[in-house]
């Protein structure tokens, strides 16, 4: 009787913290941060409402509530049915503060990748530089400080403010920022705008903007805040296309797969200009221009028709990443060890062919140390993973 009491009472805490909203007060953060097992509650509520939430995904609500019931044994009676539907409602609006790690794991039935043979290499850590690399337009390394201004920000992000270079004396450059794997990095480019790079990542932007265009090029991924200029667009080259915008949110991603360069602009606030520049199979140049809304999609591939493309999706994975979380919502979980090991500047290894038809729906934060990451890989209990030799080795 008595552990039934406090479980409802850990319910009934459960639907106060989720129908605060938004905005969350310090007394019931502090109350999270003091019981992990109402922090774990609302944690998994909140991501159970969000994938209740995809519309584009097939699935039965009533077949999802009873494996979340299931796997919370308090919630099993059909009155804690009704309390969990009421907190389906409310849980998209609980704070980004109080997310931990939840895995759904099930075999894709679609992109199927080759399957690996023998050890598969899926990242090599750069054992390289650990800070970033400044060249200037002839490709020569040039002094960081002369240009840069580095503040670590935590164990996992770090500040770089541009130097502004009013002095007209000083001749106009353009520079390349190489970011080291291990790490994000945010730059403040010398116009005001702000860019998340995702390790690995390069962008080159001039010493100051002249002309009446902000143009630079990004090389990886990037979530860009674009600093207001109506008399000055803003634009970002990435392979082959071209976004143009005078001030607004949005991620660019450039990745190879396949002998295919694959460019993706996806918008989350505002409005942006999408061009590309392509080529047919005879040679003959072919252009596009598309104008994304909120929740859109520019997405280009070099191979085949060479044609921009337009889609929506859930811009959900793009904030998230913006504010400093791992989210991965069905995806390859070769994609997701590619991330952690590039994330955590660490080799990973696949010695399990069966991970290429495993999905799964992943989250927690960046700053999470990387034990922490395995044992959560290890929680699915479809893999086995470990740390040997400084390296990720998945079995």
């Amino acid at each position: 009787m008595e552990t039934e009491r406090k479980s409802n009472m850990k319910m009934e805490d459960v639907i106060d913290v989720m129908e605060q909203g938004a905005t969350i007060p310090e007394e019931q953060l502090e109350k999270l941060k003091g019981d992990p097992d109402l922090m774990k509650t609302c944690e998994d509520v909140h991501i159970a409402a969000h994938l209740l939430r995809q519309q584009r995904e097939d699935f039965d609500v009533e077949q999802r509530l009873e494996q979340f019931n299931h796997r919370h044994s308090l919630l099993r009676r059909q009155k804690k049915r009704a309390m969990i539907r009421k907190l389906y409602v409310a849980g998209g609006l609980v704070a980004a503060a109080v997310i931990g790690v939840v895995f759904f794991v099930h075999p894709s039935d679609s992109d199927t990748l080759p399957e690996p043979k023998g050890e598969n290499i899926l990242f090599a850590a750069n054992e390289g530089e650990s800070v970033p690399l400044l060249t200037d337009s002839k490709g020569k390394q040039v002094e960081t400080a002369r240009y840069l201004e580095i503040s670590e920000g935590s164990a996992s992000a770090v500040s770089v403010t541009a130097k502004v270079r009013e002095d007209l004396s000083i001749p106009l450059d353009t520079m390349r920022i190489t970011i080291p794997y291990g790490k994000d990095y945010t730059v403040l480019l010398p116009d005001g705008s702000r860019v998340k790079l995702h390790p690995g990542s390069r962008i080159s932007y001039p010493t100051r903007f002249v002309g009446s265009t902000r143009q630079v090029s990004l090389s990886g991924e990037a979530y860009f805040v674009v600093a207001k200029d109506a008399a000055k667009p803003f634009i970002v080259k990435a392979g082959n296309l071209f976004t143009k915008v005078l001030g607004t949110e949005f991620n660019v991603k450039t990745c190879k797969e396949q002998g295919s360069l694959n460019n993706e602009i996806t918008l989350v606030e505002g409005s942006v200009e999408v061009s590309s520049a392509g080529s047919d199979s005879s040679g003959s140049p072919i252009r596009s221009t598309r104008i994304l809304k909120p929740g859109q999609q520019a997405f280009y591939r070099s191979s085949g028709t060479a044609m921009l493309d337009v889609r929506s999706v859930d811009t959900y994975p793009y904030t998230m990443w913006r504010d400093n979380y791992f989210y991965f919502d069905n995806i390859n979980m070769k994609e997701m060890l590619l991330e952690i090991g590039q994330r955590y500047n660490m080799s990973v290894v696949c010695q399990n062919k069966d991970i290429a038809n495993l999905r799964v729906r992943f989250i927690a934060e960046r700053d999470s140390s990387i034990n922490y990451i395995i044992e959560k890989i290890n929680g699915l209990g479809t893999v086995s993973a470990a740390i040997e030799d400084g390296r990720i080795v998945v079995r």
